[in-house]
């Protein structure tokens, strides 16, 4: 059982033009989790991603990594997190390898060596010299997930991760963050809107709806407390969404 808190969020708030995004949110990440962000679309979770990575500051309430707080700490705190905000986006003339140099060389203390190193881990050693513009979007998904190893970060966030992937593309990324969970000890966290998915992958999950979190803890926890079958009836219970909404992978 992980019992260190490696993220955590107080009581976080974000309002634009007079509109509260995320009230009052209140997160607890362990270290060896990987954590299901779930929500449906508009409801907060790229904001809230955006503020947890430091793009946008919060109106209000605390962010704390490993400990630091990531408004007094900034530097330290924010080097412990590698992340993917919405699609990544790489140049396409340029190959996979000399799309993550280009990052390198803005990273101090880290060497071309941890190129190949990453590249190895997501599987993209034999395509590292080709151009972006002949990868796949699975590929493209897999060298971001490359590129936020640069840093030999702690915590990953991953915005939608498997949106847009075909089956196989999605079964790679979920089995890659499965890997790297458990043979790199790395944490995760993933927003998603797939509950199927989320339920298959996810130790932990929290539940967000109008900016709202609406429960957070053990995916087994939550189905046996709720006497429920499944994370997908969980969520519908909570958010009073029906089955048939369709904006959601079930299957």
């Amino acid at each position: 059982m992980h019992t260190t808190t490696l993220l955590e969020t107080h009581k976080l708030t974000k309002s634009f033009q007079g509109k509260t995004i995320i009230d009052h949110l209140d997160l607890n990440i362990k270290k060896g989790d990987v954590y299901g962000f779930l929500g449906r679309n508009g409801q907060g979770k790229t904001t809230t991603i955006r503020m947890l990575t430091g793009l946008i500051f919060p109106d209000s309430g605390e962010i704390v990594i490993n400990g630091l707080n990531l408004r007094k700490d900034f530097k330290p705190a924010i080097s412990q997190i590698g992340a993917i905000v919405e699609n990544p986006v790489f140049y396409e003339y340029l190959s996979g390898y000399e799309n993550l140099l280009l990052m390198v060389n803005l990273i101090p203390g880290v060497g071309k060596e941890k190129i190949r190193e990453v590249l190895e881990i997501v599987g993209l050693t034999s395509r590292a010299k080709d151009k972006i513009s002949t990868y796949s979007l699975g590929m493209k998904q897999r060298l971001g997930i490359a590129n936020a190893l640069l840093n030999d970060p702690q915590l990953i966030i991953l915005d939608e991760p498997t949106n847009g992937l075909d089956p196989q593309g999605m079964i790679e990324i979920k089995e890659m963050i499965l890997q790297l969970s458990s043979e790199k000890e790395i944490t995760f966290f993933i927003s998603s809107h797939l509950l199927h998915e989320v339920g298959q992958i996810c130790n932990r999950v929290g539940i967000l709806n109008d900016g709202k979190l609406l429960a957070e803890g053990d995916v087994s926890e939550l189905i046996n407390d709720r006497e429920a079958n499944s994370l997908e009836e969980v969520f519908f219970n909570l958010t009073s969404g029906g089955a048939e909404d369709d904006e959601f992978i079930k299957e």
